[in-house]
C-alpha cells in the first residue's frame, strides 16, 4: 500500500508539472526561485507615540515616515523616523478644493505628489512645507484629460504612466499637462482565448519605473511581470517563479457585465512594487484565496534589475501587505495588520 501511495503521489506531482508547463505566454522567459539569491530578512516593529491607524499606501521623504489611512477625518498622517514622534495630520477626505478621497503617493524625489483617481487630479507639494503647514497650498495641480483612469500613477521622465484598465493597452502615458500621449504595451497572448473583459481582469497589475526610461508591469492574479522601455518596447517577459495564472470568465446577468475569477485557480501574485534607480523590488504572494487561513500578508520580495533579469529574494520574517524603499539608507518599510496596523522595518 505504501507503494502505490508513493506511485499516486509521483504520478500527481507529474501531472501537476505537465500542467504548469503547458501554460506558457508568447515571448516568456521562465524563471524559478533557483533564480535568485536568497537572503533572509528580520523586520522590527516601529513603535511612535501615537498609534498607526488603517493605512493602506506609505512613503518614506527623508527621516520622515508618510502613511496614506482609510476611515480617518485627515489622510495623510506623517511620522519622524528619528524621534519616533507623530508630526501631524494632513489632506481632508472630501471634495473641497484640496480635499483628496483615497489618493495615492507618487514615487518623485524632488517634491512631494499625490494622485487622486476619484477627481483624477495630481498634487505637488513643497515637502517643508507640507510637514510644517496648515492650510495646504500644492505647488501645483493637474487633471488628467482621461476621467475614467482610476489606477495608480509614476514617473516616466517628464510624463506620467498608469496601468490603464483597457483592453487597447495594459498602459497609459500622460504628458506634464494631463493629456494622453500614448497607449504603452501589449497583452500577453494567453494560453485562454479570453474575452476583452476577461483579459482586462486577468492581467490587471501595477507598475512601477525607475523614473526616467524603465517600466515594469507587475499582475496581481498570474506571476508574470513585463519590462518595457519608455517607447513600448518589451524588453522581458518575465514568468514566475511557480509560473501560474488565474483564469477568469465572464458573467452577465442582465444588470451587469463582468469577469470574475475561478475559484480553483484564484492566487495572488505579484502587488506593492517600487522602483530605484537601479532595482524593481516587489511583493509576491502566491496564496490561493479561497484556502481557509488565506490573508495579503506576503513573505517574500523578489528584487530584478531593470533588464528584467532575477536579483535577489529577500525573505520576510514577518509578513507584510505593501512595501517603500529607502534605497540611500537601504531599508524596506511595511504595512502589517497582525495582530494590528502597524509599520516594519527591514535593513537590507
Amino acid at each position: 500500500m505504501k507503494s502505490v501511495g508513493i506511485l499516486c503521489s509521483f504520478c500527481l506531482g507529474a501531472m501537476m508539472v505537465a500542467c504548469v508547463s503547458g501554460e506558457t505566454y508568447e515571448g516568456e522567459t521562465r524563471i524559478g526561485w533557483d533564480d535568485f539569491e536568497k537572503v533572509e530578512l528580520t523586520g522590527r516593529e516601529l513603535f511612535f507615540d501615537e498609534e498607526i491607524m488603517n493605512p493602506y499606501h506609505l512613503a518614506v521623504r527623508d527621516s520622515f515616515l508618510l502613511t496614506l489611512n482609510q476611515n480617518t477625518e485627515k489622510i495623510c498622517h506623517i511620522f519622524n523616523l528619528n524621534t519616533k514622534k507623530k508630526v501631524g495630520e494632513r489632506i481632508m477626505m472630501g471634495q473641497g478644493p484640496n480635499d483628496m478621497i483615497h489618493p495615492f503617493f507618487i514615487e518623485t524625489k524632488e517634491a512631494l505628489m499625490f494622485y487622486a483617481p476619484m477627481t483624477s487630479s495630481i498634487f505637488r507639494f513643497s515637502l517643508d512645507e507640507f510637514v510644517k503647514e496648515i492650510p495646504l497650498r500644492p505647488l501645483s495641480k493637474k487633471k488628467l484629460a482621461e476621467s475614467y483612469f482610476f489606477g495608480e500613477l509614476s514617473l516616466l521622465g517628464d510624463n506620467w504612466i498608469g496601468v490603464s484598465g483597457r483592453p487597447d493597452a495594459p498602459c497609459y502615458v500622460f504628458d506634464s499637462e494631463g493629456n494622453k500621449v500614448q497607449a504603452l504595451g501589449k497583452y500577453p497572448v494567453e494560453p485562454e482565448n479570453y474575452s476583452e473583459l476577461e483579459k482586462v481582469d486577468a492581467y490587471n497589475g501595477i507598475l512601477a519605473t525607475d523614473g526616467k526610461s524603465r517600466v515594469a508591469v507587475c499582475r496581481m492574479f498570474t506571476d508574470l511581470i513585463d519590462f518595457y522601455d519608455e517607447s513600448g518596447h518589451l524588453l522581458k517577459r518575465l514568468h514566475g517563479p511557480e509560473r501560474f495564472y488565474t483564469r477568469f470568465v465572464e458573467f452577465n446577468d442582465g444588470r451587469i457585465m463582468g469577469s470574475r475569477p475561478d475559484g480553483k485557480y484564484y492566487r495572488d501574485a505579484f502587488y506593492s512594487p517600487y522602483g530605484t534607480d537601479t532595482h524593481l523590488f516587489v511583493l509576491f504572494n502566491g496564496k490561493f484565496v479561497n484556502k481557509p487561513g488565506y490573508n495579503l500578508l506576503a513573505k517574500d520580495i523578489l528584487v530584478f534589475d531593470w533588464e528584467g533579469n532575477p536579483v535577489r529574494r529577500y525573505s520576510l520574517d514577518k509578513g507584510i501587505m505593501r512595501i517603500t524603499v529607502d534605497s540611500h539608507n537601504r531599508k524596506i518599510y511595511g504595512i502589517s495588520d497582525s495582530p494590528e496596523y502597524h509599520i516594519v522595518e527591514f535593513d537590507y
